[in-house]
């Protein structure tokens, strides 16, 4: 049978699960168990996709060997031992088949009759959960499975050790960390490896921007590996040439016993005669020269979703590789390469650019051609623009993949150009426009007050008030406590205005009316006085 023996950090435990002979085992202690170290590269017929496991701790082995006893005369039917529906599912059979391995089990069931009970329920098992096998059960009861089995113990191959692992002590992907499977997703495709990613491909696609954009539709050829028909992947040219491997006795590894301080320690290594496949070829298939499976190319019609970015992967079912004697076809898997376009950067569902401006333009706004995805667009520049603002052109950006009525837009940051070297005419004129600058905004609060005073003076002429208040409210403008308190304090205020503002000379008058009035009125007191 084989044995799943546990290192001396577990209990000792031995997991029963074919009708093999057992392997003798001695122990030198009741407490310690027999650790069987199983070669990554070692190949039994059914452990093909085993990880080495020279690095856990908890280190736990399949090996088997071959059987000498005869096979029982009558089969009972195996739908009962599962205690099954005919009609039941793969999933019903595997949780049936689980509560009772650990019902019967020989280390946990120590009645008589168990473990035999076990053997037929691992045999039944066996049958059931291939689809190839259950229909020629179901069709021809066990004659219809009397052509698998050669007496070499290759009808026992299609039982997945990881799964009986699972039985007892859970998923063993988190356990082994799933090193064992092929995750490449290349068109590495062997029929011996039993892992179901071996029938999957990977094909690379290189698109355009504009077409990860808006999506695509191509012809995509692919090399896929199919079963070879003329020898059914078996790789040789009739079954009269496929003989058992006299070194490994069919069982394609060999095992080699030695004596250590916790007991016997027999060490399973791959058999070097056969590879690992416990029988010799001796003659091979002229179509397939021996390997079983034969590459072909296929036309796939492909339709690209808009909005793909670089390196998304897309899967098609039933587009891999065929393997015809399990009944099982793999996956296509797509992953896109997406060619970066010049002047245009992608963020999420938004396009960014880079737009260059004169500072004319900036100031007095305009209207410039820029390369879109959807083509060549006008965009309308603001006047007053400042560097490095950004303008928005709304639904011109990336299609939501999973929603493709929604699509984001594309954003074009501003850089005014500023000349390093300019005309003497055009000199002249930008120091013109200085001056003018100047003189027009020569301070945000002198501005106000000449607004504020230009305001009240306009609505002291309507209203009809004294001019003396509105000579007094330009006085008083800069500060709300601000006063004049000498002649050329006066004079000052009034050649700022005279400088700017078109109506300087009014104020300028005015100014020099009121200031010698208030002269003549201050000599006028000083003679009046005296006379008194």
């Amino acid at each position: 049978m084989v044995g799943c023996y546990s290192c001396i950090a577990c209990s000792s435990l031995r997991l029963s699960i074919f009708p093999t002979t057992t392997i003798a085992v001695a122990s030198s202690s009741s407490s310690a168990a027999v650790a069987i170290k199983f070669s990554p590269n070692s190949a039994f017929p059914f452990l093909r996709n085993t990880i080495g496991l020279s690095s856990c701790r908890r280190r736990i082995i399949y090996a088997a060997a071959s059987t000498g006893r005869s096979s029982k005369t009558t089969t009972p039917d195996y739908y009962k031992v599962l205690k099954v529906r005919k009609n039941a599912t793969l999933q019903e059979i595997k949780s049936s088949y689980r509560a009772l391995a650990r019902k019967y089990h020989p280390d946990m069931n120590k009645a008589d009759g168990a473990e035999e009970k076990f053997k037929e329920i691992s045999a039944a098992y066996e049958v059931l959960s291939d689809e190839e096998k259950r229909s020629l059960y179901d069709r021809f009861g066990e004659a219809g499975l009397q052509g698998n089995y050669d007496g070499s113990g290759a009808g026992f191959q299609e039982v997945d050790p990881f799964e009986v692992f699972g039985t007892f002590f859970g998923d063993s992907n988190g356990f082994f960390g799933g090193n064992g499977m092929n995750e490449s997703g290349d068109n590495n495709f062997n029929f011996r490896n039993k892992g179901t990613n071996s029938l999957n491909i990977r094909h690379d696609v290189f698109l355009s921007f504009e077409e990860s954009i808006f999506g695509a539709k191509r012809d995509i050829e692919v090399s896929c590996f199919e079963t070879c028909d003329n020898c059914g992947g078996t790789g040789a040219k009739s079954r009269n040439c496929i003989k058992s491997c006299n070194q490994c006795g069919g069982r394609g590894a060999v095992m080699q016993t030695q004596e250590t301080p916790f007991g016997v320690m027999s060490q399973v290594s791959s058999c070097s005669k056969c590879g690992g496949d416990g029988k010799i070829i001796t003659e091979n298939c002229q179509y397939c020269r021996g390997e079983g499976n034969v590459q072909k190319t296929r036309t796939v019609k492909v339709v690209i979703p808009p909005g793909v970015t670089d390196e998304d992967t897309m899967g098609i079912q039933g587009e891999g590789n065929i393997d015809k004697t399990r009944n099982r076809v793999g996956d296509l898997y797509l992953v896109f390469h997406v060619k970066q376009k010049h002047g245009i950067k992608r963020e999420g569902l938004n396009l960014y650019s880079e737009i260059n401006i004169d500072y004319t333009q900036a100031i007095l706004g305009t209207v410039i051609k820029v390369e879109t995805v959807d083509g060549v667009k006008d965009l309308h520049v603001p006047s007053g623009i400042q560097p490095r603002e950004t303008i928005k052109l709304s639904k011109m950006g990336v299609p939501d993949i999973n929603k493709p009525s929604v699509r984001g837009s594309h954003h074009f940051i501003v850089n005014v150009n500023i000349p390093k070297y300019i005309s003497n005419e055009e000199r002249l004129l930008v120091e013109k426009l200085a001056a003018v600058r100047h003189h027009t905004f020569n301070g945000r609060k002198d501005d106000d007050t000449f607004e504020k005073y230009k305001q009240d003076f306009t609505s002291s002429k309507k209203l009809g008030t004294s001019i003396w208040n509105s000579i007094r409210d330009v006085f008083r403008g800069r500060e709300s406590g601000d006063r004049f308190a000498s002649t050329s304090s006066v004079c000052t205020s009034v050649n700022y205005w005279k400088h700017n503002s078109p109506i300087s000379p009014i104020i300028f008058f005015t100014a020099v009316v009121l200031m010698f009035t208030c002269i003549f009125n201050s000599s006028y007191m000083k003679v009046k006085q005296r006379r008194d």
